[in-house]
């Protein structure tokens, strides 16, 4: 198991009975046996939330930009352009990363 894996942030937390405890409570566990805040609070949200902790697949910039494209993302929202790509199996961080980027090369935002 890969070290700051969400897998093994389950474990750990599992292990930990984090159901049991607080998220406050949780993320000072983690902190407490290495990890930076933002790992630990990350992991912790992840954990919480439950559901998919990994990308089905990453884009290449084709795909994202035909993505976008087919769904005429210069006439929609950021959010709206991010859920899309997330139905298409990006993670959030993927799905926001590639919108931004797309906005950005297309000339919508400075």
């Amino acid at each position: 198991m890969e070290r700051g894996s969400q897998d093994e942030y389950n474990k750990l937390l599992e292990d930990f009975s984090a159901k049991t405890k607080t998220k406050r409570e949780s993320v000072n566990y983690l902190m407490s046996i290495g990890f930076s805040q933002e790992q630990a609070e990350n992991a912790v949200h992840v954990y919480w939330k439950g559901g998919k902790t990994r990308a089905i697949f990453r884009l290449t910039r084709d795909d994202r930009n035909r993505l976008l494209e087919d769904f005429n993302a210069r006439q929609k929202t950021p959010k709206e352009c991010v859920a899309h790509l997330r139905n298409h199996g990006c993670t959030y961080r993927q799905a926001s990363s590639a919108v931004y980027k797309y906005r950005k090369e297309k000339g919508l935002i400075g």
